[in-house]
């Protein structure tokens, strides 16, 4: 039952017992005191009548009250204030919208940088160089008296490419797979690194000979073909991913550097087996030391396998050769470089010039600098 309706019941209920009372001592009472009974009974009348409205009102009152209490007050909302402007929009402002450009037409591609010019021979007509320990190519061109057209270097796998190099010589980098394998290099593991390198070359713009997997068909080093679970056959796969990932360059040329002896020297490791393709190689590279001991000449190291090379109707460039320290070194160098000289098949070479297993460099006593010299 609503409240309002409660209090009216029972206001009424008290009016119903004031007039039975009353009632009551009408019936009772003699006619004299009748009169002033029915007087009570009127007062009485008008006092419940009293106190059914004051009753009523109250009940008003606190019903209103209640209501108002429960109903929770309207929230008041607080407009935030305005963020203090900054310099640069957060990342978490939407700018607002640009008016559309008119669209343009894209510029044209930068044309590649053009390559810097074949170096200059020396008066032989060949290309001469050198490897120098410490990097230093105007001390060594000052001790020979002659400037060189190729320095080689010898750069690891996952190093970056030379890009601050003096271009007024062409590098022979040795390009060293060290720290990964033929069949990682196979899988497109270094597909990334190589492109990198492609294009530092490229934008490089100075003459650059690559001469990975060198010496391939020795067992020295990791990317031998005869090494662990290597063969010919992935080495030949190796280069032409590498050449393939790399791309073609204007001013890259590609040294298919091997060793003057294969070790071990069987038919399964001959160097014909590492023979890539035309497509693949510009130089036909050899490397070959006399190691002194037994004392080998030019011919002795050089003669087989330069008769060999010419077969594939590249270039050849003896890549890396040294002799070792001695009394005939002199001579060594001149008959080598002589017969370098007269050979149309040769396109140059470079000098490995480090005291390393031997003391190679031609300065080792004065005779075989001179003959150096006198040589190139």
């Amino acid at each position: 039952m609503h409240n309002l309706q409660k209090s009216k019941f029972f206001a009424s209920i008290a009016i119903f017992a004031v007039l039975a009372i009353a009632s009551l001592n009408v019936q009772t009472s003699s006619a004299a005191t009748a009169s002033s009974t029915l007087s009570g009974i009127s007062q009485n009348l008008s006092w419940a009548k009293q106190a059914y409205q004051n009753i009523y009102s109250a009940l008003l009152q606190k019903i209103s009250l209640t209501r108002t209490a429960a109903k929770p007050a309207p929230s008041k909302t607080v407009a935030a204030a305005p963020a203090q402007s900054a310099s640069k929009p957060s990342k978490k402002t939407a700018p607002a919208p640009a008016p559309t450009p008119t669209p343009t037409p894209a510029p044209a591609p930068a044309p590649e940088p053009a390559p810097a010019p074949e170096p200059p021979t020396t008066s032989s007509g060949k290309l001469w160089g050198a490897f120098l320990s410490d990097g230093n190519a105007s001390t060594f061109e000052s001790l020979v008296g002659k400037k060189m057209d190729i320095q080689a270097f010898f750069y690891g796998w996952g190093d970056s490419f030379p890009k601050n190099s003096d271009k007024s010589r062409t590098l022979l980098i040795f390009w060293e797979q060290y720290g990964t394998t033929l069949d990682q290099i196979i899988a497109g593991n270094s597909d990334s690194y190589i492109k990198q390198f492609a294009a530092d070359a490229k934008a490089y713009g100075g003459q650059v000979i690559l001469a990975p997997f060198h010496e391939m068909n020795g067992d020295w080093d990791p990317w031998g073909g005869t090494v662990g679970n290597n063969t010919p056959a992935k080495v030949v796969s190796a280069w032409k991913h590498v050449h393939d990932v790399f791309g073609s360059a204007s001013n890259v040329k590609w040294d298919w550097a091997v060793n003057s002896n294969s070790v071990p020297n069987t038919s399964a490791n001959a160097i014909a087996n590492y023979y890539p393709g035309s497509a693949y190689v510009d130089y036909v590279g050899i490397d070959g030391f006399n190691f002194g001991n037994p004392w080998e000449t030019y011919t002795d190291i050089f003669s087989s396998p330069i008769q060999q090379l010419k077969g594939y109707g590249k270039p050849i460039l003896i890549s890396s050769m040294a002799s070792a320290a001695g009394s005939q070194k002199a001579a060594w160098i001149t008959d080598a470089l002589s017969k370098i000289k007269s050979d149309s098949s040769i396109a140059g070479f470079v000098w490995f010039n480090q005291n390393k297993e031997q003391n190679w460099l031609v300065n080792s006593d004065p005779q075989s600098l001179q003959a150096f010299k006198n040589g190139i």
